[in-house]
């Protein structure tokens, strides 16, 4: 993106999965007094010449925000943290009521030397209305009622009325200004693929079955990755059809996949800035195509594979739909809570397998980090490089993306995930490795996955 196409940067407040929220609605804004406990106090001198007691209060005062560019970048939840220091009459007992009065943030793009932007400032402005307060409770005496014996002189005494209310003690205004610099950096994945083949007998297969001309690791522990997922003959498989553990892979499903079918366990690593892994969540939701319709609801998923339905897009990092073991393209469907809408001209033939999966990625703050998918389409056509050129624009226009600038790529070929000693891709370029050219015609889509720390 450069200098000449004026991109539009704009920064929303934002809860910690991205959705946009009011500045000005209660805990949209977090205060937390941190000086509550032993509030220190001091005498001020007023230009009158009268002392007063002032209490040092100290608050900290977080929240999340959101960077777009053009409405086509988007990145994850970005936390922020101020503390404010500043003096009020709050004796012992007041507690602190703090409401945000003014909310201003400002993004201003940063340029690289080839005039693209990698980084923003931002600058959030933050206005406080303060008051110190507690409940009180106040007497209002029946004067209408009151009255004296001559008799003895005596006071009848008279009805009161008690009142349970909120005192002010002190009120004030503090403004904070807060300077973050975001760098739009991506989150590298580590990945890796077992290999191996159905002999069309068993079910259990270790790291010995491994196809060592793709790799030689075996089968990675679960725990020490972020997620994993399992294809057998190019379909996405549910969680509940095996079992994973370091070294093991036991299929749980009544029939042994044919023989020669391919198994592959993809393993992806994300780390964060510090090492620490970054644990991943995955759903799928699972349905078969009826051969008819193009619309699938909660009511249509087969409940023995899961029970959740399709979750809301807005709540997960990203989603994938694969169509008898297809990857799709975005253009090819929508996704709402509890409705997925196929856009295709054709409907998928009858029993073949739907299956939307989605992926909820957790940052250092328990953020939900938004993910950017791009896939790249083409047939083969008896060649093993291609180019942007090739590129089938019905489904997309931006080429083959910078490997440098995605997190993790995903090469399938007739529906095949592929391995990484495959292929080789460069920005703009796509060149297939293998001895044997894929079949004419065979699609060829190229998935690129991008989540910014």
């Amino acid at each position: 993106m450069s200098k000449n196409s004026l991109p539009r940067v704009v920064c929303y407040l934002t809860d910690k999965n991205g959705n946009i929220l009011d500045p000005y609605a209660r805990n949209s804004i977090i205060y937390t007094e941190i000086s509550s406990k032993n509030r220190l106090h001091e005498q001020v001198e007023l230009p009158s010449g009268q002392y007063i007691t002032l209490y040092k209060i100290i608050v900290l005062i977080k929240g999340f925000i959101t960077v777009s560019i053009d409405d086509t970048f988007k990145s994850s939840p970005i936390p922020f943290k101020a503390l404010k220091q500043f003096y009020l009459y709050a004796p012992k007992g007041t507690n602190l009521s703090l409401r945000t009065s003014k909310f201003n943030c400002f993004a201003i793009p940063i340029y690289t030397k080839n005039e693209t932007i990698n980084q923003a400032k931002i600058i959030l402005n933050i206005s406080t209305i303060v008051d110190a307060e507690a409940e009180v409770n106040l007497v209002i005496p029946a004067i209408d009622t009151f009255t004296i014996s001559k008799e003895n002189e005596t006071c009848i005494p008279a009805l009161k009325t008690r009142l349970n209310v909120t005192k002010i003690f002190d009120s004030c205004l503090f403004h904070n200004k807060t300077i973050i610099f975001y760098k739009m950096i991506p989150i590298k994945a580590e990945v890796y693929q077992y290999n191996a083949l159905s002999d069309g007998i068993k079910k259990t297969y270790t790291d010995e079955d491994e196809l060592t001309q793709y790799g030689h690791r075996g089968i990675l522990a679960p725990d020490e990755v972020s997620y994993f997922n399992l294809f057998i003959n190019g379909v996405l498989q549910p969680s509940v059809n095996y079992k994973l553990e370091k070294g093991l892979l036991l299929l749980e499903t009544e029939n042994v996949p044919p023989k020669g079918s391919p198994i592959i366990a993809l393993f992806i690593t994300f780390r964060d800035k510090k090492d620490y892994l970054i644990k991943v969540e995955t759903y799928q939701y699972n349905t078969a195509s009826d051969g008819l319709k193009k619309i699938y609801t909660n009511d249509d998923e087969i409940t023995m594979y899961g029970a959740q339905g399709i979750l809301d897009p807005n709540k997960v990092s990203y989603l994938n739909l694969f169509i008898n073991g297809v990857l799709q393209p975005k253009t090819n469907y929508v996704v709402k809570k509890g409705l997925l809408m196929l856009t295709t001209v054709d409907v998928p033939q009858k029993d073949v397998p739907i299956i939307l999966q989605f992926l909820m990625i957790k940052g250092t703050y328990d953020q939900l980090l938004k993910v950017e998918t791009y896939q790249y389409n083409t047939l083969a056509d008896g060649k093993k490089v291609y180019t942007n050129k090739d590129e089938l624009t019905i489904y997309g226009d931006k080429g083959i993306l910078d490997p440098e600038q995605t997190s993790y790529q995903n090469l399938y070929v007739n529906g095949v995930i592929q391995p990484p000693i495959n292929y080789l891709v460069q920005i703009g370029t796509l060149v297939l490795e293998t001895e044997d050219l894929p079949l004419d015609r065979a699609p060829i889509y190229l998935q690129n996955v991008t989540s910014f720390y």
